[in-house]
């Protein structure tokens, strides 16, 4: 009996649709419970879809590379009676076909790409005798450039070539989809519906400085950055202004209990904001420590998708790229962002004497549809006041 295999192990109203990344199995193989058939990437991670059961794989039905929604069918497990070539829809045929040796003319229709076929016609070439030469069922931009590349090199070519300026080199063409798409989709909207301000203030860190090194010393086996003493600082000023610890949705403003603190992370495939939550209820060790471990799940890709959703506000750091200011945007539905720039040292005057400081730029930037001015720099404030007087944090 065939069962059918969906990608609804990663539903929630955070996910509607994911890209296949790869097929680690292929029609007519055999396969066991739990082995991984396929990588799927959301906007958020990448998470391997496995087996329902042992059989065969009878149907492969989206090729790597296509969007899909979650509750369609990519593939079918069966008993082996039902295997056959794979019920792939016709536009993924053209991603598949293999060279044939040879160089011989395939048999059938040659598919040329897209971007390959724009590239010949811009180098003016003979489309069916490149059909003919390459000996390809599928011919890629690659190979359109290696054709011209030897008729340019031919003796012919070489003796009747007028000279010309070469063609320009072609762009490197990188397709928006999987994370970097969801990135893209959510910054427009962000960026497009809502009035955003932005607040300023540097904090002086000399203070929570020596409560790191204090901490470091009495922890040995635990890892405090400023960016997770910042954290402490940023949850309890969130209790007090309770205000920017909410969501902006359907004209309505929605002021949370519980703390959802996001995190963004730097990724290869682009930021991406790993949640930690009940952080209302945790000591400055406690929430110093699920940062560290969010943070690090987020890196290896073991959190599970709900760890990204439904955070209530975040922190954006880029102070270890240097920069000093940056004006982050917001991560919807939130209606304010944190970002902090780097740590960087200023001459100051203490009892009359002029010191040197540790500094740290934050900036604000908050939906003024849901936060006034006075308010936001309330909290910006009483953000600098707790990371100015440590000891108010309880650790």
């Amino acid at each position: 009996m065939s069962q059918n295999v969906d990608l609804q192990v990663l539903a929630g109203d955070y996910v509607k649709k994911a890209y296949i990344a790869e097929w680690h199995v292929k029609v007519g193989d055999p396969v066991k419970k739990d082995d991984a058939l396929l990588s799927c990437e959301t906007g958020k991670l990448t998470v391997d879809i496995a087996a329902p059961c042992d059989g065969i794989v009878e149907k492969i039905l989206f090729p790597a590379g296509e969007e899909v929604d979650i509750s369609e069918t990519v593939a079918v497990i069966g008993d082996g009676t039902g295997a056959g070539a794979a019920t792939v829809p016709a536009s993924a045929a053209a991603e598949a076909p293999a060279a044939l040796s040879g160089g011989q003319k395939p048999a059938g229709r040659v598919f040329v790409s897209p971007v390959a076929m724009k590239i010949a016609k811009e180098l003016d070439l003979d489309i069916e005798a490149m059909k003919a030469a390459v000996g390809k069922a599928r011919i890629s931009k690659e190979d359109v450039r290696a054709y011209a590349e030897s008729l340019k090199n031919s003796p012919a070519q070489t003796a009747s070539a007028p000279s010309a300026s070469p063609a320009p080199s072609a762009a490197k063409e990188i397709p928006l989809k999987g994370r970097r798409r969801m990135i893209a989709q959510k910054m427009f909207e962000s960026t497009s519906t809502k009035p955003r301000v932005v607040h300023m203030m540097d904090v002086d860190l000399e203070e929570i400085m020596k409560v790191k090194k204090h901490l470091s010393a009495q922890y040995p086996d635990r890892h405090f950055t400023v960016t997770s003493l910042l954290a402490v600082a940023v949850c309890r000023a969130l209790k007090d202004c309770p205000a920017m610890n909410a969501t902006y949705e359907d004209d309505t403003i929605y002021e949370h209990p519980d703390i959802r603190l996001g995190i963004a992370v730097d990724m290869e495939e682009g930021l991406i904001v790993p949640v930690v939550s009940g952080c209302e209820a945790k000591s400055g060790l406690a929430l110093c420590a699920a940062i560290s471990d969010t943070v690090r799940g987020c890196r290896e890709n073991t959190l599970p998708p709900s760890a990204y959703a439904n955070g209530t506000f975040t922190i954006s750091n880029l102070g270890s790229a240097g920069v000093r200011y940056f004006t982050p945007i917001i991560n919807a539905p939130e209606v304010a962002i944190l970002g902090v720039g780097s740590m960087h040292r200023e001459l100051a005057l203490e009892n009359g004497q002029v010191t040197e400081r540790r500094v740290l730029g934050l900036c604000l930037t908050f939906d003024h549809r849901a936060v006034d001015g006075a308010p936001a720099a309330n909290f910006l404030r009483t953000i600098k006041d707790y990371m100015e007087h440590p000891f108010l944090l309880g650790f």
